[in-house]
Formats: C-alpha cells, structure tokens, sequence
C-alpha cells in the first residue's frame, strides 16, 4: 500500500472504532453511575461530573472559535440535562445563526472541539508519555526496548490524571448532531472547488500541493485517536468490572435503550 495513503485508511479505521467505544462508554458510565445513586437525576450528575474537563473543553472551543470568527455568542452552560426524549445534554453555547453566517464559519464552530481535544489529546502523548518512543519500540519488536518504553509511559509524573484527562477530553470532543448540521453543505462546497480546479487543469499541482499536507493532518489524526482507543480500552475494562459487580451486589440490572449524551 502506497505510505502517502495510510494516513486515510488510518483514520477510517480509528475514528468510526472511537466513536463506537464513545456511545458505548456514554452508556455504560451512565448505567454505572445509576447504580450507584439509584436515581436518576444524580446519576447524570456524576456522570457529567466525570466528563467535565471535556465537556468544558468542548464548550470552550466552540465559544473561542465563535468568538474568533466575528460570530455573536449567547450563554454558555455546562449544567446537565435530561431532555424528553430521554437523552442528556451535558453542556451548550448558544451563538446566533444570522444570514452572514454561511456554513464555512458554522462548520468551524462545529469542529473546534474536535481539533482541540485532538491537540489536547496528542500533546498529552507526545509530551507527558512520550508514545514517539513508545511507537518507535513496537516497530523495533525488540522486547527490552518495548519494554523500556511501557515502563516510562506508566513512570509519568501523575500517570493517572493524565490518563484521566485524555478519557475525559476523547469522549467529549466529537462533533454532535447540531455541531455537524452545516456539514453538508460546506463539503458540498469543497467539492465543487475541487472538481472546478481538476476542469481547469489543476490535478497535478492539487495532488502534490494537498496530498502532502492532508495526509499530514491525518497522522497526526490518527495518532491521536489510537492513543484515546487504547486509553478507552483501559477504561471499558474498569466501567465493565464495576457495572457487573455493582449489578451482582444489588441484585439489579441497566437496561440500555436509547440513551447517547454528548455536550453540544
């Protein structure tokens, strides 16, 4: 396989997989968290009590990129809330859809929290557990070097807050429903200046102009969103210990029905 090409088939691989691992962490934290408490209401509590460096992340992103792009912000909140359909809205920023908007600017607004828990995610990585060394020792197979670079990774000063913080950022920061409403349109609109530039002879300067870069930003992509699956994978570990155990002690189970939450 072409290496020019990897990034991309890295990121489709890696990215539907978090959001998988997301919807069902979202989930599972949630049952936990009920049986815990019991009641709902202080089940979505502590539930968004320990995705709130993400949520507040999130949230920030959006009002700061509003903000930045001259559109006008209402109220920010990050108190949880039921909505009727059953759902939890974790946090919002309100910021107003007027006729100049267009949806180049509503999609960046929509994608800021993914770009910035991306950065957040990998200068975590890349600075507190130094995973270059880590990822350089898995393609060496040489066990004492792996084995060398696990042990500075679980060395890291605050290992668990670390750890914590990329869980809490990486289930935050994907794009809900209403972040990715302008989606289409803007795509639509990348599209059309492609195939404008390919009519008018551009093929050859787009490919070596835009390859290169593009594929750039998706390693680094790609990178970020394999460093939150492994730390998801640790996590899943523990909600599933905890749910089963819990559930055996009170003799009750979480029935899971319809019941994704993510900030918007």
């Amino acid at each position: 396989m072409n290496e020019a090409l990897m990034p991309f088939f890295w990121v489709g691989i890696t990215f539907p997989t978090l959001l998988f691992m997301q919807r069902w962490i979202h989930r599972h934290l949630r049952g936990v968290a009920l049986l815990i408490t019991g009641r709902m209401m202080w089940a979505v509590i502590i539930y968004a009590i320990i995705l709130l460096p993400g949520v507040l992340l999130h949230e920030l992103s959006h009002w700061v990129t509003a903000r930045l792009l001259g559109v006008r912000t209402g109220s920010l909140s990050l108190i949880p809330q039921i909505k009727q359909d059953g759902s939890v809205q974790l946090g919002y920023v309100e910021y107003y859809k007027g006729r100049n908007l267009g949806p180049v600017r509503e999609s960046l607004i929509g994608a800021a929290p993914l770009i910035t828990g991306t950065l957040a995610v990998l200068l975590i990585g890349l600075h507190i557990f130094d995973i270059t060394a880590l990822g350089q020792a898995i393609q060496s197979g040489q066990i004492d070097q792996l084995t060398q670079a696990l042990g500075q990774v679980f060395s890291a000063p605050d290992f668990l807050v670390w750890l914590y913080l990329i869980f809490a950022i990486s289930n935050a920061m994907m794009p809900s429903a209403s972040d990715r409403q302008a989606w289409p349109t803007f795509l639509l609109l990348l599209l059309v200046v492609l195939l404008a530039a390919l009519v008018l002879g551009g093929q050859e300067v787009m490919v070596q102009g835009l390859l290169g870069p593009v594929a750039t930003v998706l390693g680094f992509l790609g990178l970020a969103f394999s460093l939150a699956i492994g730390v998801d994978l640790v996590f899943i570990g523990v909600i599933m210990l905890l749910e089963k155990g819990i559930s055996r002690i009170r003799g009750v189970e979480v029935v899971y029905e319809g019941v994704d939450a993510l900030p918007s």
